[in-house]
């Protein structure tokens, strides 16, 4: 994602907190009705203080149906899509000032409390910020998972994304031809557990492991004719592969239903290979690092309506890598419909 400059970024964390502090103040004024729906729609911005790529955050719309109507009393409001276990469909729209991305999924729920599940995601970089790279790439995803109780869920997912692009050029004196290849596989194992509580509504534990597959290939090549005849034959390639495992541990604390706090922590293996060959010369090897990511984060769910709700939260994480340490801070606001 990408970041915006520092002083924005306090500015309008500041702003945000004002507009917590209302929230949390005026919620008792007005209480609105926890009504099931069957729709639900999202409008969201995204930002953090992270400013590599020099953007202004990432806004985020997106829209689901349930088939049955989900209750949504008596529970964490965020979690309400959990608790439900019904089939639904979903599409969504992000976009950056580089990227935009277009998504539609749907999950179907057996009686028996299997559930199966497909998701489409085209993702379009503007190709002057990756002018070496395909600018458009599109991921099918397939998850199977098995409901074990009201509050507990395992699914198994596992993502394609297999991508290429060629060009050419030719005059009197110098031809080309060039041809860019990716291809990502990405499988995903994941563990939800909601434990409800006494005094405070419960504590939501996520566990999962990812292991993903990353190939990336240019082959290029050219001929030229200098002014005296002479003919320049050059052949090149670039291979880069990833092999990433990854294991990370979430725990959400919800103190009711509208607030929650939480933590995660992440380790990150990965084994890298690479072999850059030209005409003249050949370099290839491989190394491998190990990273750790933990994070800290608050989220509010301010129901001002009987369908609207505003969304407020903030984060905070770490960055313990073999190279290089980091932090960074993201926040997010956006306007929530049900009916």
């Amino acid at each position: 994602m990408t970041g915006i400059i520092t002083r924005t970024m306090a500015t309008t964390m500041t702003k945000m907190s004002i507009a917590l502090m209302l929230a949390l103040s005026t919620s008792s004024v007005y209480a609105a009705q926890d009504n099931a729906y069957h729709h639900e729609a999202e409008l969201s911005f995204l930002d953090s203080d992270d400013s590599d790529d020099g953007g202004d955050g990432l806004v985020n719309a997106n829209y689901r149906y349930y088939f049955k109507a989900v209750e949504q009393a008596d529970k964490p409001y965020a979690l309400a899509g959990f608790f439900h276990q019904g089939s639904t469909v979903a599409a969504r729209y992000a976009t950056t000032d580089v990227e935009d991305l277009y998504n539609i999924s749907g999950e179907y729920v057996f009686d028996s409390k299997w559930f199966i599940g497909a998701e489409v995601s085209q993702l379009n970089i503007e190709e002057d910020n990756y002018s070496s790279r395909p600018d458009s790439f599109t991921t099918y995803s397939a998850n199977l998972g098995y409901f074990f109780t009201d509050h507990s869920a395992l699914t198994l997912n596992y993502s394609r994304m297999s991508e290429s692009e060629s060009s050419s050029f030719t005059s009197a004196t110098y031809n080309s031809e060039g041809y860019i290849s990716r291809d990502l596989d990405v499988f995903n194992l994941t563990y939800e557990h909601f434990i409800s509580l006494q005094s405070t509504a419960g504590v939501m534990l996520t566990g999962k492991f990812t292991y993903s597959d990353d190939q990336y290939t240019i082959n290029s090549s050219s001929t030229a004719i200098d002014n005296l005849g002479q003919v320049t034959i050059r052949d090149s390639k670039i291979y880069m592969g990833y092999n990433n495992y990854n294991l990370a541990i979430n725990a959400d604390w919800y103190i009711n239903n509208a607030w929650s706090v939480g933590a995660n922590v992440e380790q990150r293996y990965l084994d890298t290979s690479y072999n850059f060959s030209d005409t003249s010369f050949d370099n290839q090897g491989d190394n491998d690092q190990t990273d750790t990511y933990t994070g800290i984060n608050t989220r509010y769910v301010w129901r001002f309506a009987d369908v609207f709700s505003a969304k407020f939260s903030l984060d905070h994480s770490y960055f313990n890598g073999e190279y290089d340490n980091d932090s960074q801070t993201s926040f997010s606001i956006g306007i929530n419909a049900r009916f």
